[in-house]
């Protein structure tokens, strides 16, 4: 199966488990009463002015597009594109429910879409420099801030 496949799987995964009773955080992933948050691909960490980690951007964005197309062609609708930036900005001085306290402040924009009882979304989240970037992708039932 290719990593694609895989990762529409996940995706397909994650929106169909339960939400546990508590929040846990491991590494770059978390999960609580309203929220999954997973990461599908990790680049190695380095300086953000590297040509590596620019590579790693367009591979993530790519990867991306292909996720948000063949989740369009599953019956998924074509995806909304959500920018992250104003929220961010909104939500300097409140405390915003997770998955999107972590999601103002490290993903750029996202692609996103609502079904059933649930908020579903890709994105790339940049980390800061020396950090890396990570293609991830949550579920959550807290609406969009």
């Amino acid at each position: 199966m290719s990593g694609t496949a895989q990762h529409l799987d996940t995706i397909e995964s994650l929106c169909a488990l339960p939400f546990p009773d508590a929040d846990s955080l491991a590494g770059y992933e978390s999960s609580g009463p309203n929220h999954h948050l997973i990461t599908l691909l990790l680049a190695p960490a380095g300086n953000a002015a590297d040509t590596a980690t620019a590579e790693f951007e367009d591979q993530f964005e790519s990867e991306r597009e292909a996720l948000s197309l063949l989740l369009t062609v599953r019956g998924w609708g074509p995806p909304d594109r959500f920018a992250l930036t104003g929220a961010a900005l909104r939500a300097a001085d409140e405390r915003l429910p997770a998955p999107w306290d972590l999601l103002v402040r490290t993903v750029p924009d996202l692609h996103l879409w609502r079904r059933a009882d649930r908020w579903t979304g890709i994105g790339t989240a940049h980390h800061g420099p020396g950090l890396p970037l990570a293609l991830i992708a949550f579920t959550t039932t807290e609406d969009p801030p």
